[in-house]
């Protein structure tokens, strides 16, 4: 609750209180506090009994986080008085109990009384400089901690901390306990201490609907702003791109334009077009697209505050009725703004972490066909490397063998020893190979010819088709563009289609099973890869289906080769297909933009 000087038939019914002054109003006047309240403050009830050792026992960040509530608590209050229709004492915003509700769901349980407590004294200080009678400023700061705990404990009942807005359900939550449900039980008990009281005048539902909805926007506008900034929000300014800061820029300077243009204007009343009102949603909306939950609350915030500045000056579309009516326009207004776009801002983020979390789920699963594949050449990879070794092995035991015998000479030391390095580096180019498929990382593109693409893959399955004894054919094309595409990505598509011609010829005789790999330039600047084999062919009915997910024709498969290579070859910007040779077997077909993304 706000409070200031008011006459004596006025009560601040948006979540203030008043005083009696002689009919007078004397908003700038202070009054001491009473010269009791030393008295009174150390029989307050719930004190405890031990004060000395539990503010003893609390850490550093405890304090300053009851440091920081007492001040931000003391200049809401301030600020609420500021934005108040004259010449009565209507406070639009009444920001201290959402600054309440947003220390209280950002510290433990277990120091909420830290914050109660010293939110405290900075309300008897705001408060009491009016001269309003101590116990109606002790009612008032019972129901302003009665609406921050209702919201904290509902909020944290039904979601995870700390509350990111990050999340439909999240918001959902924040709005009906956070927004409605505490201001509005708050409400029927501050109207209900005031009546009791006795101090100032009015209608107990019309002294609760406009606490009510003073409170309701404070919420909307507070609570997201600092919760979103209190998580990382200065860390991800800094290491934002030089475009998102000029980007923000421009979006801040439009807003505050336009807010200027519309809520300072001079010309206030019914001159103002309504259809200006909607001038700053594009502005907000561009927050809640670009910038998140953050810059959302953000662009909410610099509206809000125009937007009641200007009417408390008597400027801007909210100043032609009386100042009961000119605050519930500004409310209505505000609220109306500010839900829709905090939604949407929850719904986009919701969405973005979805897609993230995807292309973790498909790059995961692409690694893991990619490892399926290495697996099943494991045997001839094993044998590639085993070469090389035994090469080097003999050549090392016949070293040994001529110089245990003394009649070693120079240019025969030095061949073997070039032999040596020669299989070792045969070795190593195995592994280095293995390694890269093996290995998960952050897709890479790069300029690449496709023709080295097909001779590494072959390269690869050299040992599988040689134990399989097939004959492979290349017929690669020596003027063919470098395409941009990423090396092992596009190694796991050819060997998968390497891999699924050799196994759809495993039933025919040794001199019938013979692959051709080709590759043509594109008349768009793209290449094409084909791999042909001599199998059965593709069966017409299995054809639609043929690059679905688990759709599979191998007792042993998966059904995910195919689809995890179309859909690689997707993301480079081109297209995976098949085709049946006329004669016999099956044709699969890559084609590459020279940029990815590009269409093929």
């Amino acid at each position: 609750m706000s409070c200031h000087s008011a006459p004596a038939n006025n009560y601040n019914t948006s979540g203030s209180g008043c005083n009696e002054t002689g009919g007078k109003m004397s908003q700038r006047t202070q009054t001491s506090p009473p010269s009791d309240i030393g008295k009174v403050l150390p029989a307050l009830p719930g004190r405890p009994a031990h004060l000395k050792e539990r503010l003893g026992a609390l850490d550093p960040a405890a304090l300053r986080s009851a440091l920081l509530v007492a001040i931000a608590y003391y200049l809401g209050a301030k600020v609420g008085f500021a934005f108040t229709f004259q010449p009565h004492p209507i406070s639009t915003l009444w920001l201290p109990n959402a600054l309440l509700l947003a220390a209280l769901l950002l510290s433990p349980v277990s120091s909420w009384w830290v914050l109660l407590a010293a939110a405290l004294p900075a309300h008897l200080a705001a408060e009491l400089q009016s001269g309003v009678p101590l116990v109606m400023v002790l009612g008032w700061f019972a129901s302003n901690c009665t609406e921050a705990l209702i919201g904290a404990v509902c909020i944290r009942r039904f979601c995870s901390m700390p509350l990111r807005f990050d999340s439909s359900r999240d918001v959902g939550v924040f709005l009906i306990f956070g927004v409605l449900l505490a201001p509005l039980l708050s409400s029927f008990l501050d109207a209900a201490l005031v009546t009791l009281i006795g101090w100032g005048e009015g209608a107990y539902w019309q002294l609760m609907r406009l606490r009510f909805l003073s409170n309701i926007l404070a919420a909307l506008i507070v609570v997201p702003f600092v919760m979103t900034w209190a998580a990382g929000g200065l860390t991800a300014v800094r290491r934002a791109p030089p475009q998102s800061w000029a980007e923000g820029a421009v979006l801040v300077v439009g807003l505050l334009a336009v807010g200027a243009a519309i809520f300072d204007g001079k010309d206030a009343g019914l001159s103002t077009v309504p259809a200006l009102l909607y001038a700053p949603l594009p502005f907000l909306l561009w927050a809640a697209v670009r910038f998140g939950p953050r810059g959302t609350s953000t662009a909410i915030l610099v509206l809000v505050v125009f937007a009641i500045w200007g009417a408390t000056h008597g400027q801007g579309p909210f100043v032609t009725g009386s100042p009961e009516e000119n605050a519930r326009s500004v409310q209505f207004f505000l609220i109306a703004m500010s839900v829709p776009v905090m939604l949407l801002a929850a719904a986009l983020e919701e969405r973005r972490k979805a897609r993230e979390a995807l292309e973790l789920s498909e790059g995961q699963l692409t690694h893991l066909t990619r490892v399926t594949l290495l697996d099943q050449l494991s045997g001839a990879l094993a044998h590639e490397l085993n070469q090389p070794l035994t090469a080097i092995l003999s050549n090392a035991q016949a070293a040994l063998h001529f110089l245990a015998a003394d009649r070693i000479e120079p240019n025969e030391l030095r061949e073997i020893l070039g032999d040596i390095v020669a299989e070792d580096q045969r070795a190593s180019e195995v592994i280095r190979r293995l390694h890269a498929l093996f290995k998960r990382g952050e897709t890479h593109f790069q300029l690449l010819d496709a023709n080295d693409l097909v001779r590494e893959a072959l390269a690869l399955a050299h040992g599988d088709l040689i134990a399989r004894n097939i004959d492979v054919e290349t017929d690669l094309s020596p003027r063919i563009p470098a395409v941009r595409s990423d090396r092992v990505q596009m190694q796991q598509v050819l060997l998968n289609l390497l891999l699924n011609a050799c196994e759809a010829m495993s039933q025919n005789e040794p001199e019938e099973r013979r692959i051709t790999i080709r590759t043509q330039a594109l008349s768009d600047g793209g290449v094409e890869v084909s791999v042909e084999d001599r199998g059965p062919g593709i069966a017409e009915d299995r054809q639609p289906r043929l690059f679905e997910p688990f759709f599979t024709t191998k007792p042993q498969g998966l059904g995910l080769g195919l689809s995890i290579s179309r859909a690689i070859v997707t993301a480079h910007g081109g297209r995976l297909w098949s085709t049946n040779n006329v004669g016999r077997g099956a044709t699969f077909h890559v084609s590459l933009p020279r940029q990815p993304g590009a269409q093929a």
